[in-house]
């Protein structure tokens, strides 16, 4: 199989410190075709690093001349629509950062139009390409989950829907694969500049609390998840405490600050891209798809509404 022709769209935080150093992992499997990047200085410091093919200032030239088979679509997340658009009519597969949009008629939009076109379509949703996640996937594999608790606290108040909507994205996202979806919202309470609180009943059955605080602790993201006779503990990016009847059966490490100290590999970057590029070869549906996650985006925008925020 010949290499992908990979182009990458954006060359600020994200891409410049998480996705573009870890593109030589995945040498044979794809060929730098281009790098799409407005700022002129951004653009040839990116084309230099990462010996690009080509390096251009819009998407549009892009596709006229490189004829990429793939992108990493890694703009802020208010250029996501404008420049994905065009990309899945050209016939090119996507993998975009998260969020796809922030608002939920543009998300489907988009959605349909990958179909449409066959084009693979994925969200980075690195929390579900974490080692310690999928072990409590792996955990729970034969045992439905009875009750889950889902927690994300930081110290950093904010007060925009959107930023709450990608903050809830990080949790809310892995809790629907960890235990296969929700049925229903149950209650919302939001305490503005503070705290947003939802409780939800599973598909399996069970139900689940989701907290998040925008204003209180630590940098921290926390799944607990009890079935019959086992229990996982897992705090991204790298706790994962599984225990069951005859005792722990997981290895515990200590916590750190995934924004300071963790690499792309812990944080599931690497692996994330790696399945987008198998799934590109192979024509099937990614784990992580933008498909997948609209039922997501329907749901935060029930919490939204029943604690009074409004919706996306």
């Amino acid at each position: 199989m010949s290499a992908a022709a990979l182009a990458v769209i954006g060359y600020g935080h994200m891409s410049k410190n998480t996705y573009c150093p870890l593109l030589h992992t995945l040498a044979g499997r794809i060929r730098l075709a281009a790098i799409v990047e407005p700022d002129d200085q951004k653009r040839a410091e990116a084309a230099s690093t990462y010996a690009f093919g080509a390096a251009y200032a819009d998407v549009e030239a892009m596709l006229a001349e490189a004829k990429p088979d793939a992108a990493l679509v890694l703009v802020p997340a208010q250029f996501h629509e404008q420049v994905i658009r065009p990309m899945l009519d050209a016939g090119v597969d996507v993998y975009t950062e998260k969020p796809d949009v922030h608002h939920l008629h543009p998300a489907r939009e988009l959605v349909e139009l990958a179909r449409a076109n066959s084009r693979i379509y994925q969200v980075g949703q690195n929390r579900l390409f974490m080692t310690a996640v999928q072990r409590a996937k792996d955990h729970f594999a034969e045992t439905p989950v009875d009750w889950a608790h889902v927690e994300k606290s930081k110290s950093y108040r904010h007060t925009d829907p959107e930023y709450l909507f990608d903050d809830g994205l990080h949790v809310v996202s892995p809790l629907w694969w960890l235990t296969g979806g929700v049925d229903e919202l149950l209650s919302a309470v939001h305490i503005p500049d503070r705290l947003l609180s939802a409780h939800f009943r599973l598909s399996s059955g069970g139900a689940a609390t989701l907290t998040m605080h925008v204003d209180a602790g630590y940098w921290v993201e926390r799944f607990m998840l009890h079935g019959r006779e086992r229990s996982a503990n897992v705090v991204t990016p790298d706790v994962a405490e599984l225990c069951s009847e005859g005792g722990q059966v997981g290895d515990a490490h200590v916590g750190r600050n995934p924004m300071l100290f963790a690499t792309a590999s812990l944080m599931g970057f690497q692996a994330a891209v790696s399945h987008f590029l198998d799934c590109v070869q192979s024509r099937s549906e990614p784990r992580g798809s933008a498909a997948s996650l609209l039922a997501v985006h329907e749901l935060m925008n029930e919490v939204f509404a029943a604690a009074g925020i409004g919706t996306l």
